[in-house]
Order: structure tokens, then C-alpha cells, then sequence
């Protein structure tokens, strides 16, 4: 049972660092254990230590550190238990230990009890972001991202500067899933509510090959209602991608329209994103061919850029254009777009088994910033300059 990769364990070459000990004041049986962690040979560091302990018994909690580490690498959470209860018995209360029993428990799905671990590891040393990063690791695993974010906050109060908590902040950032609105449009998350729309979309084999060629087609109604049961404060964390249905307010009741009188009218979304770069992937698509002559596309596609470069943070956003669809390469580029690449034949139809070939279009936000014509749209269909730079802070900071 490998539910170790959503964990985080102090890394085989710093445990002896930071024990406050040199390779010299060790016995060599720890150096020679913490030597094999450190290769990923975790059961011979493990065989290490239990011939050794049978003949001396170390005056140094690292033996232990080093054993329960091994066993959590191996997946082995009920020998990483022991291990890390029988040292802590031994040495006294030690903030590596308890991250150590704090994975076991976890991996053996208490979850309470880990909860409670990993606070005592925090409490014995601030310092320690990997208690924080486990202990918000729980709280996600239970679905409850608003602990789990307030975690990460405290942990990077007390530990500035620390990329693998901002990281994992960053990807559950509630900014993510806030609802976008201009007079009557309206970008929200998906929900279970948008299941015949979202089934629609994804049965209708024009809309998907604009919006999403490669995606399947064929998904059954029930993985849908799994994928949109899903919290989508985790979208960005497990799929790296967040979309928003696109909602127009309507003063006469519709099809499919919801008891608070928005009608689902189109699909956009934030795909392959990367954090570091800053960047992600623009996909916009309207089922009806009636909408896509209107102005709504546009002025979701500007609320969206909006958000994307104004509340997120993003540097760059991109779209990717098959090369049979010129109508809409057109269009990208009259939005601001740059054609960054062309790839002849690079991808193969699923369907007809032709060749596609790919336009790579980009925007940068100083690009962005300075489009006039961008300005002069949103004021008319959003009601405010989205080009503009906002004072508030954004998620990438």
C-alpha cells in the first residue's frame, strides 16, 4: 500500500546533518544504515539495525529515524510503527520520530490519530515543514482543503521561504474555484448540478474536436458524475487543469438552467498548468453554434484572462490550434495571441487516422498589459479594463 507519495520524510542525506552529530561520533553501524538509506537499499538498512541492536544499543535516537524511514519507503506502515513508537519510548519526544509515526498512521488509514502526531511534531519543532506538508496531506485526504490550507499558512509563517509548502499551497489555493462575474456572465466550477451539460459536451463530436480532440469521447455518465463528485479545490493538485462552465443570467426559464437563473452555455479551461513556470494551457468551447457568433465567447475568454493574469499570477498562458481548424487559429490571433511554432503532422486523428498538424499560439501578461484593443473590449463587455494591473496580491505572488 503505497499512499507514501502524498507524504514527505526527511531525506536520507540529511538525516545525520541534522541530527547534530558528525560521521566520527557515530557508531558505525548508523553510518553504515544511513549510508544504504540513502542508495534506496531500505531492507538492508534495516537488517543493519536489528543485528546491531541485538548487541548494543545506540545512545542516539538515528538508528531508529533510519529504520522507521526504511519502513515507510518500503510502504511497510505496521513495522514503521513499531519502530518509531519503540524509539520514541527510548530517546523521549523527537520530531522526526513522530513525522515517521505520523506516516504510518496515515498509511494505515488513522487518520485522527495522525492528525494528533503530527501537531506534537510541529509543537516539538517548528522547523520541521515536514509535519506540516503530512499533516496537511491528511487533511486533504479527508476532503477538508480549508484545514489543510490554513496548515500550509502557519507552516510558512514559521518557515518563509519553503518551496514544498508553497507549492502545495499554491495548489489548493481557494482563488482557484471563486466564481468570475461580470454583469451576466458568469464562470463557476463544475459541479454534480452540470452532469447533462457536461455529458452533452463530451457526447458531441464537433464541440470536442475544437475544444478537446484528444480527450475521450466515450466516457460513461458514471465516470462524469465521479469526476464532477471531485472537490475541485484538488483539480489543480491532482490534474494539474481547473475548468469553469460558462453561465449567462436569462430572465426566461431554459433548458438545463438552474434554480438560481444562470443557463450553462459553454465550457473554459486552465490546462496543463505549471506552477513554476507560471504558465497553462487556454481552452475555450460552446456547444451551440449560435453562442460562438455572439459576443459571449469573448467576454468569457477576457474574464477568464482576466483571473488567469490578475488573481493568479500567471506569466503566460497558451493555445494549442489543430491545423484543420484556421477559423479559430484566426481568432487566436486576433485576440493577442503570438503563433510561437507551427508542428506539421504532428498528431494522428483518433477517428479518421489523417495527420494534424499544430499551431502553438502564446500570450505573455506584459503582452496582455499592453493590448489596447483588450482594453477597449473588456470595458464594453466586462464593464472594467481586465488589462489593468490589481494592487491586491495575486496567488503567485
Amino acid at each position: 500500500m503505497q499512499t507514501f507519495a502524498a507524504c514527505s520524510l526527511l531525506e536520507p542525506a540529511s538525516i545525520i546533518g541534522r541530527s547534530g552529530y558528525s560521521f566520527d561520533e557515530l557508531p558505525q553501524y548508523v553510518v553504515e544504515a544511513a549510508r544504504q538509506l540513502h542508495q534506496g537499499e531500505h531492507r538492508k538498512a534495516i537488517e543493519t539495525l536489528d543485528v546491531a541492536r541485538t548487541a548494543t544499543a545506540p545512545d542516539v535516537p538515528l538508528d531508529s529515524i533510519i529504520a522507521a524511514t526504511a519502513h515507510c519507503r518500503q510502504g511497510n506502515f505496521k513495522g514503521a510503527l513499531k519502530v518509531a513508537e519503540r524509539g520514541l519510548q527510548q530517546v523521549g519526544k523527537n520530531t522526526h520520530l513522530l513525522n515517521c509515526l505520523g506516516i504510518a498512521l496515515t498509511g494505515l488509514n488513522e487518520h485522527s490519530n495522525a492528525q494528533q502526531v503530527f501537531l506534537h511534531a510541529i509543537q516539538a519543532d517548528a522547523g520541521n515543514t515536514h509535519a506540516f506538508l503530512n499533516l496537511a496531506h491528511v487533511f486533504l485526504s479527508q476532503n477538508h482543503p480549508d484545514a489543510a490550507f490554513e496548515t500550509l499558512q502557519q507552516g510558512l509563517r514559521q518557515n518563509p521561504g519553503s518551496n514544498e509548502l508553497e507549492k502545495l499551497l499554491l495548489q489548493i489555493h481557494p482563488a482557484w474555484v471563486q466564481a468570475l462575474v461580470a454583469g451576466k456572465l458568469r464562470l463557476r466550477t463544475l459541479a454534480p448540478s452540470d452532469e447533462a451539460f457536461v455529458l452533452r459536451c463530451f457526447t458531441d463530436q464537433r464541440f470536442m474536436t475544437s475544444y478537446h480532440r484528444f480527450a475521450t469521447r466515450s466516457q460513461s455518465r458514471r465516470q462524469i458524475q465521479s469526476d464532477l463528485q471531485q472537490n475541485p479545490r484538488l483539480a489543480v493538485l491532482n490534474r494539474k487543469s481547473v475548468s469553469w462552465v460558462v453561465e449567462l443570467a436569462e430572465s426566461t426559464a431554459a433548458p438545463g438552467q438552474d434554480n438560481s437563473g444562470y443557463c450553462p452555455v459553454g465550457l473554459v479551461t486552465l490546462a496543463e498548468i505549471h506552477l513554476w513556470a507560471r504558465r497553462a494551457e487556454f481552452l475555450i468551447g460552446f456547444p451551440d453554434k449560435d453562442r460562438r457568433g455572439s459576443g459571449t465567447p469573448l467576454a468569457a475568454t477576457l474574464l477568464l484572462m482576466d483571473h488567469a493574469f490578475n488573481r493568479i499570477g500567471f506569466n503566460k498562458l497558451t493555445s494549442i490550434v489543430y491545423g484543420d481548424n484556421t477559423f479559430s487559429q484566426r481568432n487566436t490571433l486576433a485576440l493577442g495571441f503570438t503563433q510561437e511554432g507551427f508542428r506539421p503532422d504532428h498528431l494522428r486523428d483518433l477517428n479518421t487516422g489523417h495527420w494534424l498538424s499544430i499551431y502553438d499560439n502564446g500570450m505573455l501578461k506584459k503582452d496582455f498589459r499592453a493590448n489596447a484593443r483588450l482594453k477597449r473590449l473588456s470595458k464594453r463587455l466586462l464593464g472594467f479594463d481586465a488589462t489593468r494591473s490589481r494592487t491586491d496580491k495575486t496567488v503567485f505572488s
